[in-house]
């Protein structure tokens, strides 16, 4: 379940009755969250080990004391959303792969509070009305994951009602003992920038207690220059997050391994449709990474410029390729296979040639992407 809030409006949803995904955490979901989480986010190991562990041992207790509480912090585009909306699908569903619509009908148990921004003469009003939403769903679902996005810009009476449903509870009537409850932030993204340089861009020579010293001490001096509540209560608050989780900045090869796994995704698309696989070498790649826009080794939209490089430069390709036919179309009885290891890895390499879907099999019609001029170029059918 989604709900938005913004600055004149709150949308809940009152539709959990007619939802068929699951509210409860399903049996598997550790070792399905870890294997899903892993092969989905990149470049962001040290958060994702963490959330895994900390997620796992939550879900090892029959009936814990307190909820999880896990702060996120990074700069957009780099993985902070995806992670609690494939962490969702996991959780809920023993197919987080099919597991599309969530959070929604398949991982009602999921409620997402977006931005808690308030004009000042509906701020009451709205934030009574997200505070029985969260209110109701934690006591209609079993096992509640419950996401703030941006927390860090939440007003002075906004914290005040989380603090005290996350502090007191039963003072509204409710527990939230077994939820798991994800705090996203963009606080701190350029003090996780300034880590990763001082590291040599070196991700695993960064501990997790010096990033987690960094974010925690980030986040309770913000709330002491709020005003918004005394030195104690701020550290009450910050006392009850459990793990601060850092997203770093990507890099050009994190970057690089998030085309790759676009072009499969592309490569999968071509087979689907037209029954002919694709292949493709390292200066495609590194054509279409040089597309995104960096700020020195940084791209300055994070990931969010991949999909769109992606489709600019490869979807007229798939789209105006014609359908295979034979004998160069698989028969009924090959299996199209996975390809080669590109969409899982990052690549399989022979001769610097990866394939996709259907790649692998003998007498299949094969569209080479290669590099010209000002863009890609689709070498026509033939067999592989």
């Amino acid at each position: 379940v989604a709900v938005s809030v913004g600055a004149l409006t709150v949308v809940t949803s009152v539709l959990l009755s007619l939802f068929t995904g699951s509210s409860n955490f399903v049996p598997g979901a550790c070792d399905r969250a870890e294997a899903f989480l892993s092969s989905h986010i990149v470049g962001q190991e040290l958060a994702i080990s963490q959330l895994i562990d900390a997620v796992c041992t939550h879900l090892s207790k029959g009936n814990p004391t307190k909820p999880l509480i896990i702060s996120v912090h990074g700069p957009p585009g780099v993985g902070k959303t995806y992670t609690h909306t494939l962490l969702a699908r996991a959780l809920y569903s023993k197919d987080p792969a099919s597991a599309v619509k969530c959070p929604g009908e398949d991982c009602h148990g999921a409620k997402v509070i977006y931005g808690l921004d308030f004009v000042r003469e509906e701020r009451t009003a709205q934030l009574d009305a997200v505070r029985e939403a969260i209110l109701q769903h934690v006591r209609d679902v079993r096992d509640p994951l419950l996401v703030i996005e941006e927390y860090d810009k939440l007003d002075c009476p906004s914290r005040a009602m989380l603090r005290q449903l996350l502090q007191h509870p039963e003072m509204a009537n409710a527990t939230f003992s077994r939820a798991i409850v994800l705090l996203e932030s963009n606080l701190g993204f350029s003090e996780l920038e300034q880590m990763l340089s001082a590291a040599g861009g070196q991700r695993d020579k960064i501990t997790p207690e010096a990033a987690e010293r960094l974010l925690r001490n980030l986040v309770l001096d913000s709330w002491l220059r709020s005003g918004c509540e005394a030195y104690e209560d701020a550290l009450k608050f910050t006392s009850l997050v459990d793990f601060f989780l850092p997203y770093f900045p990507l890099q050009r090869r994190q970057v690089e391994a998030l085309m790759e796994m676009q072009v499969s995704d592309w490569a999968a698309e071509l087979w689907h449709q037209k029954h002919t696989a694709m292949q493709w070498d390292s200066r495609v790649i590194t054509f279409l990474v040089d597309k995104v826009d960096f700020d020195g080794e940084y791209p300055l939209e994070g990931a969010k410029q991949v999909a769109s490089v992606a489709t600019r430069y490869i979807a007229r390709l798939v789209r105006k390729c014609p359908e295979a036919t034979p004998p160069f179309r698989a028969s009924k009885h090959q299996s199209p296979g996975a390809g080669s290891s590109a969409s899982a890895a990052g690549g399989n390499h022979v001769d610097d040639v990866r394939g996709g879907p259907g790649s692998d099999l003998p007498g299949v019609s094969v569209m080479r992407l290669t590099v010209g001029g000002q863009g890609l170029l689709a070498e026509g059918q033939r067999p592989a």
